[in-house]
């Protein structure tokens, strides 16, 4: 090429104006490609950080089921965080929403009108998820995996700049009381126990248990320790002046099934096995052979409230009150004239174990002993009198009676069934209340002045004599001037 044809093509404007634009597009396209690898490290660095979020920190069953129902999650975000929950169920944390949800109806895509919050949430979302997801699906058909989900109808993930409305409303895949049963069928049996808890056997789960996650134990939408009150409203009862301590800590499931039992209450064991498991010293008289009928009967409420009280302890009613309820006809004898002080010193606890014993009527000890323990006093002489090898009980009612000191008879009758032939006939000394005894300044009975029927140191159980002596006798005709 000569000099001038070299000068020619440097000046051609044309030539020139080429190269600058071959330079432009050069620039656009590092600019684009620039922009591309942002993009891409933004994207890479968003599946880095889910994954390691979700498969170190949460793990990799709730990565996949994340990427795998992103469809659903990207409008319900709110759910996202339960995975981290202390209860996770099962079909939520590795399975597909649509186990127990329909999916919704036809999906129409159309421009809407979104708050910034709302466009900001569901973006993120989608750039948070939407590599994993693809990573996921790789991942799948690579190894040949079916664990993912195909997306359905409506074009895949769904634009940014549009939103999903539906024709109709998602719903569960079954009603709600039978839904349960299709992974739980084995509480099925329960059913058929003879006490039931109203939700569980109609099927109202929900009310007690979350569906997807719960920061309680067994999914419970409540803490355990409060749960039950919000429909059993027992404060009343545990305001009152003892409380069951598992009641009123609200471990009610120490004692209640919340499903069904064949136990009245839905209890989880009989009443009496069930107390014993915290009472065990009243379990150690369970064996005994004279036993209280509500307590062998497992009817340990009969007499107890298992909640709370104003009586201890947790008593249903004050003694004896309470044991009035069963035993009617002792309310007439404490009534009467002459009476042990009931409601006063004494409860009917105070001689009756009100559960079992080894006595008959369930008596703390037997025979004269028994009473004994009270009346010690009168032990040093009656211990070897005559009328110990008849007993109390011969002479006394235990309860009341019309005749003081709560004599089963009026006296003379009383000792003359035991000794008529010594104190009648003629010329005997006359015995009855009409007569007036000047001694003792009372009704002239065996024991006003002479005998005394628990024992004494003299013979014929006389009070203050040895013998037949005329000092028995003077006591009284002495004093209204009579001399032998």
């Amino acid at each position: 090429m000569s000099d001038l044809e070299v000068a020619d093509e440097v000046d051609d404007p044309t030539t020139t104006e080429t190269t600058e634009g071959e330079q432009q597009d050069r620039r656009g396209r590092r600019r684009y490609g620039l922009f591309a690898l942002l993009l891409l490290l933004l994207l890479l660095l968003c599946c880095a950080t889910t994954t390691i979020d979700l498969v170190v920190v949460r793990g990799p069953q709730q990565a996949r089921f994340i990427a795998r129902n992103l469809a659903c999650l990207q409008c319900h975000t709110e759910k996202i965080p339960d995975f981290s929950r202390q209860s996770v169920h099962s079909p939520f944390k590795l399975k597909d929403c649509t186990v127990c949800h329909t999916p919704h109806g036809k999906q129409l895509t159309v421009n809407v009108t979104q708050s910034p919050s709302t466009q900001i949430s569901r973006y993120r979302t989608l750039l948070e998820w939407l590599p994993l997801k693809w990573w996921f699906d790789a991942w799948s058909a690579i190894s040949g995996s079916s664990s993912t989900v195909t997306q359905k109808s409506g074009g895949g993930i769904i634009s940014m700049s549009t939103r999903s409305i539906e024709e109709s409303t998602s719903m569960l895949v079954m009603p709600v009381e039978k839904l349960c049963w299709v992974c739980h069928g084995d509480l099925g049996k329960l059913l058929n126990d003879s006490f039931t808890h109203v939700p569980f056997e109609k099927g109202r789960c929900t009310e007690c248990h979350d569906p997807h996650a719960s920061d309680y134990t067994k999914l419970l939408t409540q803490p355990p320790n409060k749960l039950c009150f919000t429909c059993h409203p027992i404060g009343t009862e545990l305001n009152r002046m003892q409380a069951h301590p598992p009641a009123k800590a609200g471990w009610c499931t120490d004692c209640h099934s919340p499903h069904a039992s064949n136990f009245k209450g839905i209890l989880i064991a009989r009443q009496r096995e069930l107390c014993f498991s915290c009472h065990p010293t009243v379990a150690s008289v369970s064996r005994m052979p004279v036993q209280h009928q509500p307590f062998k009967n497992d009817n340990c409420t009969g007499c107890h409230e298992p909640h709370g009280s104003d009586t201890t302890p947790l008593l249903i009613k004050p003694q004896p009150a309470l044991c009035y309820m069963c035993h009617p006809q002792i309310r007439n004898d404490f009534a009467k004239a002459s009476h042990h002080p009931i409601g006063l010193k004494l409860t009917c606890a105070s001689c009756h174990d009100p559960h079992a014993a080894e006595y008959p009527k369930l008596l703390t000890a037997n025979g004269n002993e028994f009473c004994l323990g009270c009346h010690g006093d009168k032990e040093p002489m009656y211990s070897d009198s005559a009328h110990r090898v008849n007993g109390c009980v011969a002479c006394h009612t235990p309860h009341g009676s019309a005749f003081v000191p709560m004599l089963v008879q009026r006296q003379p009758d009383l000792c003359l069934k035991c000794h008529k032939p010594v104190v009648v006939g003629s010329n005997k000394h006359p015995i009855a209340p009409k007569y007036f005894d000047v001694h003792a300044k009372k009704g002239l009975t065996c024991t006003s002045s002479c005998h005394n029927p628990h024992g004494t140191q003299y013979d014929h159980m006389v009070k203050n004599y040895s013998g037949q002596q005329d000092g028995m006798c003077m006591q009284c005709h002495k004093t209204v001037g009579v001399y032998y």
